[in-house]
């Protein structure tokens, strides 16, 4: 007795469902259900038993290994690790190695989204930010003095403090303060 095609794919929606893993579900439903037909290519009698237990593990491998920042091996070892955070059976791979693992598999995973930009920002207003940017620049570099234009490149480029500024140039705090607020009101007034 085998599954149709429609049943497996009910069989690997109702197993995504129960990983609680709402943005990962789709995925997991389709990594099941490849999972089901490459047994049954090999197999058209397999017990859905069988199956179901493939496709789950499937599941599971692309949930907690898969997905990971960092390529891990599909073994039984880091399954276990996976399920039990269990490792006082594992010296094959290691003290140090399974302490690795555990940490990679307990890190904070920032969750896939669909745009491969670095921020949630539109591209479009990132592009006009850097206009402004490039133009603000050009500003400076006609109105300042070399020693404000160095102050505020390590103020606003480098994100330094002001102390750490007064560190570099061999001046104080305040020194760094006048010239930062000398270069800003030079700006405003050439900007206005």
């Amino acid at each position: 007795m085998s599954l149709t095609g429609p049943e497996i794919v009910g069989m690997c929606e109702k197993l995504a469902n129960r990983f609680n893993s709402p943005s990962h579900r789709d995925d997991m439903v389709q990594e099941g259900v490849l999972k089901c037909y490459e047994i049954l290519a090999d197999d058209e009698k397999v017990h859905p038993a069988h199956l179901y237990r493939e496709a789950k593990r499937r599941m599971h491998d692309y949930l907690n290994i898969d997905v990971l920042p960092v390529a891990m091996p599909k073994s039984r070892t880091i399954r276990d690790i996976v399920r039990t955070g269990d490792s006082n059976n594992y010296s094959n791979y290691g003290e140090g190695n399974i302490e690795w693992i555990k940490s990679i598999l307990s890190a904070d995973r920032t969750p896939y989204e669909e745009h491969f930009s670095s921020s949630k920002r539109d591209h479009a207003q990132e592009y006009e930010d850097k206009d402004y940017q490039n133009y603000l620049f050009k500003v400076a570099e006609d109105v300042l003095t070399t020693k404000e234009m160095e102050v505020m490149r390590m103020r606003y480029v480098y994100g330094m403090s002001q102390d750490d500024v007064g560190l570099r140039l061999n001046q104080n705090k305040m020194w760094v303060s006048r010239r930062e607020d000398s270069a800003l009101n030079k700006m405003r007034k050439s900007i206005l």
